[in-house]
């Protein structure tokens, strides 16, 4: 008889009762000898004997599984294939609230941290203890040393790029990973994060309040002061924005003896150039207003819903092509010859030889339409065009600035519309052709031009808001802009 000898050892109690004595299977302690070894291929060995290895202890709520293991020890091989083997471990917090990417973080094992993250970017959003995630680790440790700071600072920055959404997450104090790392002094970590906001356009990030009513700039100027903070904060935050306890950030500056003179000059600007801004606007006052004529309009063009907008865009395409081809290739075509038969309002036309008509005066590449029939074609066709053009301006500016090319795309293009129909018309229709300009001007100028003072009045209302942890402005655009 072969006798199965299980391991075992007392697991000490919090709550001063008798210490528990808990049971390991033989194969668990192999596996962690595999695991120790970083074998691959012993790791598949032992899963081809007993296919639930990798089960076993990991049904509780909190278990500690063996992707834990692998990750705070740092042996990436085997952690790697254990997490694409079981996918939901990667996920799982162990009793001290804990993801196997914290673990691997608390022990510098960055290598680790940045193969997971391979397999699930979405890795750098799990929530651990305190709310804390990846990011926000890496954004509030510093390393022991140098090379230790600069790993941290790329695997930061690597962080941000490979998630973009995960710097919207909040701790259980509501904290960015941009308050995490003002409030411990990490210069060099807020410098990697206030860069990228800039970058990806999200510097209202840095206008976000956690559950004290405090923004980066509040926490800045407190305590331990932090001038280079400070000065890369200053014009991107609300100077005037308070906190639960009434102070705004200069308010707060002034109280601390230690301040620094430059920085003092720097807020007291910003503080006069906001006081002679609009006053900043409570979200609930905010929702309790009329909507703004931007708004009224954008749901009027469905662009609030993104099957609707594709459909616009895609249909108001279709029709610029059309007419703007149709000005190239106008009914009736253009003279292939040149006449100089000076007889005046004769309504008979002759041919030559070639069959080519030669009854009225004209040159070579004039279009053959002329008088009344040019004026109503030209103004239907144009009439369309800047229509067309104007549901696409209407239609993107809800995403503005990303749509910035768009807008300059069309400009130009409307520029080279209405120069080339001008030039064409023929010197006997200039009338015809200051009328169309005339009329060109104004239909483009209210189509381009309405829309984007539109938007620059609701922005307007929008920068006022202090809103404490919203990205306002994303509403009106596409469901998720992250």
């Amino acid at each position: 008889m072969i006798l199965q000898v299980r391991h075992s050892y007392f697991h000490p109690s919090s709550t001063g009762k008798a210490p528990r004595l808990l049971h390991f299977p033989p194969q668990t302690m192999t596996l962690q000898k595999t695991i120790a070894a970083d074998d691959v291929n012993e790791l598949y060995s032992l899963i081809e004997r007993d296919e639930n290895l990798l089960d076993h202890g990991s049904e509780s709520p909190f278990p500690n599984t063996p992707l834990h293991d692998a990750a705070n020890q740092g042996k990436t091989k085997v952690a790697m294939e254990i997490a694409i083997l079981k996918p939901s471990f990667a996920r799982k917090l162990n009793r001290g609230g804990h993801s196997p990417m914290h673990l691997a973080l608390q022990k510098k094992h960055y290598h680790t941290a940045r193969a997971l993250m391979t397999l699930d970017p979405k890795l750098i959003r799990v929530r651990g203890r305190g709310g804390i995630t990846p990011l926000h680790f890496v954004a509030r440790e510093k390393g022991d040393n140098e090379q230790d700071n600069v790993d941290q600072l790329e695997l930061l920055a690597e962080f941000l790029f490979a998630c973009k959404s995960s710097i919207e997450d909040l701790t259980s104090q509501c904290e960015t990973a941009v308050h995490v790392a003002v409030k411990n002094h990490n210069t060099k970590a807020f410098e990697v994060l206030c860069g990228w906001l800039k970058r990806v356009n999200l510097t209202q990030i840095l206008k976000w309040k956690d559950q004290n009513g405090e923004t980066v700039l509040h926490i800045a100027v407190s305590g331990e002061q932090q001038p280079e903070i400070i000065k890369l904060l200053i014009g991107y935050t609300n100077v005037h924005a308070k906190n639960l306890q009434g102070k705004t950030a200069l308010q707060i500056f002034l109280e601390n003896p230690n301040r620094n003179q430059d920085v003092e000059n720097r807020l007291r600007r910003q503080e006069h150039r906001a006081r002679c801004s609009t006053p900043t606007l409570s979200l609930s006052k905010y929702f309790s207003m009329e909507l703004t004529v931007f708004e009224k309009y954008a749901g009027y063009f469905g662009t609030q819903n993104e099957n609707v907008r594709e459909i616009l865009l895609i249909v108001s395409t279709l029709i610029v092509t059309a007419t703007y081809q149709a000005a190239f290739t106008p009914p009736g075509g253009y003279w292939q010859d040149s006449s100089s038969n000076t007889t005046a309002n004769s309504t008979v036309v002759t041919t030559n030889s070639s069959s080519i008509a030669i009854g009225k005066p004209h040159h070579a590449g004039n279009l053959i339409l002329s008088g009344k029939s040019l004026l109503v074609f030209t103004i239907v066709n144009s009439l369309v065009f800047t229509a067309s053009i104007g549901t696409v301006w209407a239609t993107a500016i809800t995403l503005y600035p990303d749509t910035l090319t768009v807008y300059l795309s069309l400009c130009l293009l409307s520029i080279a519309y209405f120069v080339f129909v001008t030039i064409e018309i023929p010197k006997s229709d200039k009338l015809i052709a200051m009328i169309l300009g005339g009329f060109y001007e104004c239909s483009l100028a209210t189509m381009l031009l309405l829309p984007a003072y539109v938007w620059f009045k609701h922005n307007r209302v929008l920068s006022r808001i202090d809103a404490t942890r919203r990205r306002v402005g994303g509403w009106l655009g596409s469901e998720d802009r992250k």
